[in-house]
């Protein structure tokens, strides 16, 4: 029986209860121990680290600015892959393909939890790039999970706390909690989704008088007899009556209650989605990132969702997580050059029209040779070439520097380098060029030969340097987004609410 209204009620104080409000206040989630995944900023420079931390060598991300040849000339090639950064609806969901059409050579995953689509799209390309270096975990990581279905891997993905921890580390503190709030509101959308679905069912079995016994059973003994002197409690099943008001007590399932049959969705906002591989968690870009409403996230209809274009042994495949399968986009024509990007154009081309015109972002991104590499394998070889032939001179004559000068070897690198990462074991590996094995060679050849090499090198320090230059970029700026600078504001705000200045900054503003 509920208490009286209008009576106080003592307040019963449990033991402790003093020592209980002077505890420190519930911590704010750990990233590094948090078992979820964060929604992921579309910033080429984080995926660069994200990259290197991994292991990957050989690539690097670069956005593209259109699909016109004059921007596609400016990237490095090979271009691996595009990854494309679009708003998913369910108009997009294309014909499956059979699973006897899914090549076993693709290593594919299914994106099983929600905001990993960056990651799982990145596995997607690595691991399909022939003779990419991966680093021993990735390589481990792709040993292990070869023999598994697309949803096994996702499963795996989500277990993999090496990317996990990478992923999660560009997470702030209200990321963490937005994405704990969005798992709660989402368990709690299924909970009611199967609340209904019991309603609907205990509504329908009514109807067809089919109701289990247990329910039979405590409907008859609530119906009043004859021999009843008292008045009948009323019910869970009302009577009808001439009243337009309704009982609180009436039957949830008879009235228009929430536990009312659901109508058929009339928006694709009010879809839930039941499967995994449908899920489209939002993966904000850096413009939708800063103006999204927590409407946004209870949208599972439509959001941000990464997706990968890349070729594979001679046919172009779309890898998107919420697939089932990779998806075949058609033949590379060799005969006409080989081009893979003209055979992605359409898809890609197509999607970004739909956009037109509306306040809809998208972002496109490339994964290109990274050209550090190969400058510094040629950089490696031409500082060989000068220990080479530099040895040979000082074979052949003792005085020859007197003969040339040294105003043109201002910053000629001729051994390691800590400045361009270059090591004594980089150039060790390098085997001596054909010209400089030749013992016939003269003082006068040796010395035009050591000025042509002195001449290639200042383009090969550069393009080593710009490259070094650009990694540290994008260091700096993954520094600086992993940084939580909300200590820092809350500290910062309680100190000017202590001095009373706040509230005059406020009217100022």
């Amino acid at each position: 029986m509920p208490p009286k209204r209008g009576k106080k009620r003592k307040t019963t104080r449990e033991p402790g209860a003093d020592e209980a409000s002077h505890e420190e206040p519930l911590s704010l989630p750990d990233k590094t121990t948090w078992p979820g995944w964060v929604e992921m900023e579309s910033e080429p420079a984080f995926f660069n680290v994200m990259l290197r931390e991994m292991g990957v060598r050989g690539v690097k991300i670069q956005e593209v600015y259109g699909l016109d040849e004059e921007m596609l000339a400016i990237l490095p090639r090979p271009i691996h892959a595009l990854i494309f950064l679009f708003r998913y609806r369910d108009t997009d969901q294309a014909e499956q393909q059979k699973a006897s059409d899914y090549p076993e050579y693709i290593w594919f995953a299914n994106q099983i939890p929600d905001f990993a689509c960056a990651s799982v799209a990145l596995l997607n390309i690595v691991n399909n790039i022939k003779g990419l270096h991966i680093g021993k975990e990735l390589r481990d990581f792709r040993d292990f999970t070869s023999p598994m279905d697309p949803m096994s891997r996702g499963d795996a993905i989500d277990s993999f706390d090496f990317v996990k921890h990478i992923h999660n580390s560009f997470a702030t503190e209200t990321d963490l909690l937005i994405a704990d709030m969005h798992a709660k509101q989402k368990a709690m959308r299924a909970k009611k989704k199967q609340a209904l679905a019991k309603a609907r069912q205990t509504r329908e079995a009514k109807k067809a008088g089919t109701l289990p016994l247990a329910e039979k059973s405590a409907n008859a003994s609530s119906i009043p007899t004859r021999t009843s002197q008292r008045t009948p409690k009323k019910s869970p099943q009302p009577a009808p009556t001439a009243s337009n008001e309704s009982s609180p007590l009436s039957d949830p399932p008879d009235s228009s209650s929430e536990f009312e049959t659901p109508k058929k969705p009339t928006t694709t906002k009010d879809k839930i989605t039941t499967t995994p591989r449908r899920s489209t968690r939002k993966a904000k870009t850096r413009q939708t990132l800063q103006t999204s409403t927590p409407e946004d996230d209870d949208d599972d209809s439509e959001g941000f969702h990464f997706i990968a274009y890349m070729p594979i042994q001679g046919h172009v495949w779309k890898l998107d997580g919420l697939d089932s399968f990779p998806q075949d986009i058609g033949a590379i024509d060799e005969a006409a050059g080989g081009d893979w990007i003209n055979i992605a154009q359409p898809a890609l081309q197509t999607r970004m029209a739909m956009y037109e015109g509306a306040d809809i972002d998208f972002n496109l991104m490339a994964v290109v040779h990274d050209p550090v590499l190969k400058d510094r394998a040629e950089l490696a070889e031409n500082v060989k070439a000068l220990e080479t032939v530099e040895k040979k001179l000082n074979a052949a004559s003792g005085d020859w520097r007197a003969q040339i000068g040294m105003l043109d070897d201002e910053g000629v690198l001729s051994g390691p380098s800590a400045a361009l990462d270059l090591s004594r074991e980089d150039i060790d590996a390098v085997r001596d060029s054909p010209p400089f094995t030749n013992e016939e060679i003269g003082l006068v050849q040796l010395l035009e030969i050591r000025k042509q090499v002195v001449a290639q090198q200042a383009p090969l320090r550069g393009a080593v340097r710009d490259a070094m230059e650009s990694a540290k970029a994008d260091e700096e700026r993954a520094r600086h987004r992993r940084h939580d600078y909300g200590a820092f504001v809350r500290t910062w705000l309680g100190a000017l609410a202590e001095e009373e200045a706040l509230s005059g900054l406020l009217e100022d503003a």
